[in-house]
């Protein structure tokens, strides 16, 4: 392989005389032997005059002072050779979310603690068949984090080993894969992944990570209700109650309907004002301040209840939340079945007006 080098440059003006005496020093890695070939001042296309074997060449340009100064510069370095790993990672989730530049080394790309991911990695460059771990192979390493539980932030939390192994030239799919982070069960995950790709050392040059993405990981949000319990029957007005929300999806839409009868997933019943809650830019297309990136845990007051139950009967109250995961799908965080009946109540007073009237 002709290796060439581009020298444009290089030369400064402060160092060269007009006819400067300058070299590049080409020294053969896998035998040690040293070519020097001499250029022009004005620098240019420089081609080896020695094939680059798979180990590889190192080349030095250097260049002697100007008429008072005798000295030699070294004033650049490259290293060649077939040996140049490189690799590409894609992290695929059902949520199209990514910050950074998904071509570069560092992006980011998140998913609910309980849904699947696939990672996509491509290596290229190696030396196939070599007795060198270095050249034959790069690290990889997948690391967790657990974020904050209350801030959902990484700040000051320590990393640890998940797994690792070394890749050889080639392609290889890893999936679908289920978060390993180190919380009480699956759908309380709060934390990343990071997958680490790294070239080893070798030929003066040392470990280098060549990529290093992440996936965040979020719980699944959980929702409660309180002030109304399972089979609950009220005969008066219904008393404010309160709606927990925790962890809901940074991309998500969340509110409270109720309808008449007994629970019966996927019915859609009427949404009670005020409990619609919109996170994320496909929910809030219009907004103009940036959206939130970490879940949101919030508590809503639902006092006017009585106003959705005219009629008697039985009634369930359920928290729906959509995001990314099952396309968008309406998924049930919480439910509660009471039931309404105004005529005991009627009857009551009718029976207390009697009571009052008597003989």
């Amino acid at each position: 392989m002709n290796a060439k080098l581009l020298l444009l440059g290089l030369f400064a003006t402060s160092v060269l005389a007009d006819d400067p005496e300058a070299w590049v020093r080409q020294t053969d890695l896998a035998t040690g032997q040293i070519y020097d070939t001499p250029i022009t001042g004005e620098g240019g296309s420089y081609t080896a005059p020695v094939r680059v074997n798979e180990t590889g060449s190192l080349y030095e340009l250097f260049a002697r002072g100007t008429a008072w100064d005798t000295n030699i510069y070294l004033l650049d370095t490259k290293l060649i050779g077939t040996y140049n790993p490189e690799a590409t990672i894609t992290i695929v989730t059902e949520d199209d979310y990514v910050r950074g530049d998904i071509s570069s080394s560092s992006f980011v790309k998140r998913t609910r603690a309980d849904r699947p991911f696939t990672v996509n990695i491509h290596v290229e460059g190696l030396v196939d068949g070599s007795s060198s771990t270095a050249e034959r192979t790069v690290y990889l390493s997948v690391s967790g984090k657990n974020y904050d539980p209350v801030t959902y932030s990484s700040l000051n939390q320590e990393s640890y080993l998940l797994e690792d192994s070394n890749l050889e030239n080639g392609d290889y799919t890893f999936g679908p894969l289920y978060h390993q982070l180190t919380s009480a069960t699956l759908s309380e995950g709060n934390g990343d992944e990071t997958f680490t790709i790294v070239r080893y050392a070798s030929y003066q040059v040392p470990d280098t990570i060549l990529l290093q993405p992440k996936i965040e990981i979020w719980p699944v949000a959980t929702a409660n209700i309180s002030n109304v319990a399972s089979g609950q029957v009220f005969i008066d007005r219904i008393p404010a109650i309160v709606v927990s929300l925790n962890d809901l999806y940074p991309d998500s839409k969340t509110y409270v309907q109720l309808y008449q009868g007994g629970q019966v997933l996927g019915t859609v019943g009427s949404v009670i004002t005020g409990t619609e809650r919109k996170f994320g830019q496909y929910y809030n297309p219009d907004q103009t301040e940036g959206s939130t990136n970490v879940p949101q845990s919030l508590s809503i007051s639902i006092d006017d209840l009585s106003n959705y139950t005219p009629d008697d009967g039985e009634y369930t109250l359920e928290v729906i939340t959509e995001t990314p995961f099952h396309s968008r799908a309406a998924e049930r965080l919480f439910y509660v079945t009471f039931e309404v009946d105004r005529v005991i109540s009627s009857r009551g007073q009718i029976s207390t007006t009697e009571l009052a009237t008597g003989p």
